[in-house]
């Protein structure tokens, strides 16, 4: 018997169905009881590390959040969506720095790396 789409999206958001995706792990299908105790596969979409996309969701303040939205204005940001997705993007950036800072660290020890090409040392004026 072919279930509607409303039928199978119910029964995929079932409390079971989310348990039974979380243990999919990513597989695509997943096996959870329906309300009657008889077991049944169901498709679990987008979970996991082959999803294409994850959800990361954090609890913040009043007070952050009015700050956040004043932010997004004033750069021109549509939503928390799009303020969560830049501030996740800046926090990426300054790890890569770090972590390229931390491999030129580990690179040339305790000597002084290289000044880059048309640079040159400060006059300290003595």
């Amino acid at each position: 018997m072919a279930q509607s789409r409303s039928q199978v999206a119910k029964a995929d958001s079932s409390p079971p169905a989310r348990k039974a995706a979380k243990s999919a792990a990513g597989s695509g299908r997943a096996r959870t009881r329906n309300r009657r105790g008889s077991d049944r596969e169901v498709t679990v979409a987008g979970t996991g590390p082959t999803g294409a996309s994850e959800v990361w969701q954090a609890r913040i303040g009043r007070d952050l959040a009015e700050q956040l939205r004043a932010d997004a204005e004033v750069l021109g940001l549509d939503g928390r969506t799009d303020i969560v997705k830049a501030a996740l993007g800046l926090l990426h950036r300054q790890a890569a720095e770090e972590r390229m800072a931390q491999s030129v660290d580990e690179f040339y020890g305790e000597s002084t790396p290289p000044l880059p090409l048309g640079v040159t040392l400060a006059d300290d004026g003595s």
